[in-house]
Formats: structure tokens, C-alpha cells, sequence
């Protein structure tokens, strides 16, 4: 059994601690009170859209694994993908209209061999990577190979959330031809004696690393660290064991983050990832209520950041499997039953939730925000548990 408030507690530490670091390698410290903070996974280029923001990432510094590989929108192009998971930092702008972008970190989860790969149903598998139960569903973006077409052995890079048992559900994979492999987590089973410790399944030995980059120069029970290092006998033998997380955030005046509820001291608190969120009374829930709050729960909490804590305004709640498509209407010959949002082709049902419109108010040229679950892998209908008519955009 994990011990969830026991990891919360050390992960407060770790925080402070990183309080007197100086963040990410050559990029300084937080955004300050003023700034925006968000996490999720890239949903658009053409600047970069996160969390349904977009910010402008002409100037945005472009860090990877920790290093700085370059500033622009070039830079995002050439090492981001749709799908990914990344943390942006900005501002709003000048006209207060757009939002600028002055950083956007990606880490990504895992990356190396498939170990085996079971089949959930229709839309869901579990493969398992470095000893990582990774889960793959109609959210996850593949690049280099497919759904259908991953196999054993094959080396990939993958990107997503944790949940509260540790397994990453993948917003993103890619086949790679790596040998220098990657995984990030929670130490676990720490032998002192021995230089070994577990990430989830994987046996991590740290006897060669360099462990510099972590307080105290030593691994500890419950910190968060990324390992780099070969795999020997499902061993891996790690080269490097740094802090699985060098960003150092300070307050910020709006912070959404999308993941899972890792641990729940009350409704009025509890984490998404590694964040630590808090409600009251003025909260707005958004498809659910404050009694979903449960371990393994997806959600999207925004608010501010104050002290390290996200101050929730709205808390939005997700099924795991469940995409939002947003658009004109370009189809509706069946409407309301079925209808076409810019190719992606919808289907409602008795279930259906309509917000801001009727089933009727469903034709040509209606901006429609879809939220719902596949019936495939490949999307061919989405079934819509929520129709959200939008205000139409200004010619």
C-alpha cells in the first residue's frame, strides 16, 4: 500500500528545499506574483496552446531535460510535440489580450524498451516501460509507430500524468532508437547498503552515479528524481540521479494544472500530480462535485499560486479516456443525433449534456466546444458527454 500523505509531507519538504536552489539549469528563478503558470499537454501550435490558453512563444525560452535548447518559436517547433506535457510560464501582455510565454519546460516520464503490453479493450492498453505501467488511450499522440503497432523492445519516449498508483496514463509516445534511457518517480525500497532503490518495478542501482544534483548529494525515501542510465538484467544502471523536478515556481497570480488526485486530505485539500490544491465555499466544480475529489480522480484545477499552493476558482473534472474537440459546425444532415465539428464527426446521446444552446440551435456555422469518449482508437465518432455552445468568433 502507498503511503500517500507520508509522500505529500516529503514532497512539501523537497519543495523547500528547492526554495534555495537556483532552478532550472541557466534559467533563473520563478515568474513572480504577476505571472501565468500552466500545465497540460500541448493541444496546438501556431504559438503553443496549453490548458485551452495560447501563449505567444515568439521570445519563449525553450528548456528540455533541463537544459536551454533555444528561444522561439522555431525552438518549440523542432523539439516539442503535440500531445507533450510541459510546464509554461508568462505573463499576460501589454493590451492584455494574449498571453506571452517567457518559458516552456518539458521533462519527459520514461523513455526506454517495452516490456510487455497487455490489451485493456477497444481503446485502452498497458505496456510496461522501465518497470512504468503505462497506460495508452484515445488522448495519447503516437509519433513513429501507432496504437496497434507498438510492439516489445521497441524504445519509446513517453509523456503523460502519473496517477496516485504511479502509472502514467500517455498524452504522448514516440518511438525512439535510444540507448541512454530515462525514468522519473518516487524512490522507493531505498538500500543504503546495497546503492539500490525502486522507481515503481524498476530496480535502479546507484552505486557508479553521479548524485551531485541532489540535497545532500544522496537519495531519499519518497523524493522525486530523474534517472539516466543503461538497463542491465532489468537493472538499471544509473549515470546520473538528479531532482525530478528543478523548477522553482514562486507565486503567480493564475496557475492551471491538469492531472491526477494523488492524494486527498480533504475536499478543501488534496493534490493533482504534485500539486498541492486547496478549495472553500467560491470554488466552481465543472462536471462534478466536491464528493468526486478522490484518489485517481482527473481534474483541471485554476486559481492562483500562493505559497507554493494552488487556490482553486474552478476545478474541472474528466474521465480519463474522455478529448474535447472545439469548432464550427460543418455537417449537421443528421442533427441533433450526429453532426460534423471540422472533421471530427460527433454523435450524441440520451446522456447528452447540453450548456448555453438546445439540441435544435445545432446547425451550419455553430461554434460547439465537444467533450467526450471516443469509439476507437482513431476517433472515427465521439460520443459527446457535454455540448458547449460557444460565442462566435469575430470575423
Amino acid at each position: 500500500m502507498k503511503m500517500h500523505h507520508l509522500k505529500t509531507l516529503i514532497l512539501a519538504l523537497y519543495i523547500a528545499l528547492l526554495s534555495f536552489s537556483c532552478g532550472v539549469s541557466g534559467a533563473g528563478g520563478g515568474i513572480g506574483g504577476s505571472g501565468i503558470i500552466s500545465v497540460g499537454m500541448i493541444a496546438a501550435f501556431g504559438s503553443i496552446v496549453v490548458n485551452g490558453a495560447e501563449f505567444d512563444t515568439r521570445n519563449a525560452e525553450v528548456i528540455v531535460e533541463g537544459e536551454i535548447i533555444g528561444v522561439g518559436d522555431d525552438a518549440i517547433l523542432d523539439n516539442l510535440d503535440i500531445g507533450m506535457v510541459v510546464t509554461v510560464e508568462g505573463t499576460g501582455s501589454e493590451d492584455d489580450e494574449n498571453l506571452v510565454a517567457k518559458r516552456v519546460i518539458y521533462n519527459d516520464n520514461v523513455e526506454g524498451p517495452v516490456q510487455s503490453i497487455s490489451v485493456v479493450n477497444d481503446i485502452r492498453k498497458e505496456i510496461v516501460v522501465l518497470g512504468q505501467t503505462v497506460i495508452l488511450n484515445p488522448v495519447t499522440t503516437f509519433k513513429g509507430t501507432t496504437f496497434d503497432d507498438i510492439a516489445v523492445n521497441d524504445v519509446v519516449e513517453v509523456s503523460g500524468y502519473s496517477d496516485d498508483a504511479g502509472d502514467i496514463w500517455a498524452t504522448f509516445l514516440k518511438k525512439t532508437d535510444g540507448v541512454i534511457f530515462e525514468v522519473t518517480g518516487l524512490v522507493e525500497n531505498l538500500d543504503t547498503f546495497q546503492e539500490t532503490f525502486n522507481i515503481n518495478d524498476l530496480s535502479v542501482d546507484y552505486s557508479l552515479a553521479d548524485t551531485s544534483g541532489l540535497p545532500g548529494g544522496v537519495p531519499i525515501v519518497g523524493l522525486l528524481v530523474e534517472v539516466e542510465g543503461t538497463l542491465t538484467d532489468d537493472v538499471m544502471i544509473a549515470d546520473v540521479i538528479e531532482l525530478g523536478d528543478e523548477l522553482d515556481p514562486e507565486d503567480a497570480d493564475e496557475i492551471e494544472v491538469t492531472g491526477f488526485v494523488t492524494d486527498v486530505v480533504s475536499v478543501f485539500e488534496f493534490t493533482v500530480g504534485t500539486q498541492v490544491v486547496r478549495t472553500d465555499a467560491n470554488t466552481e466544480f465543472i462536471d462534478g462535485t466536491a464528493d468526486d475529489i478522490v484518489l485517481g480522480q482527473k481534474l483541471e484545477a485554476e486559481g492562483s499560486l500562493e505559497n507554493g499552493i494552488l487556490f482553486a476558482d474552478e476545478v474541472e473534472f474528466w474521465d480519463p479516456d474522455q478529448i474535447e474537440v472545439e469548432g464550427l459546425v460543418t455537417d449537421e444532415t443528421l442533427a441533433p443525433d450526429e453532426f460534423t465539428v471540422g472533421d471530427q464527426v460527433v454523435q450524441t446521446n440520451a446522456e447528452t449534456v447540453y450548456e448555453g444552446g438546445e439540441p435544435e440551435d445545432i446547425a451550419l456555422g455553430a461554434n460547439l466546444e465537444i467533450k467526450g469518449v471516443p469509439v476507437d482508437i482513431i476517433r472515427s465518432i465521439l460520443i459527446a458527454d457535454k455540448v458547449s455552445f460557444e460565442d462566435q468568433e469575430s470575423e
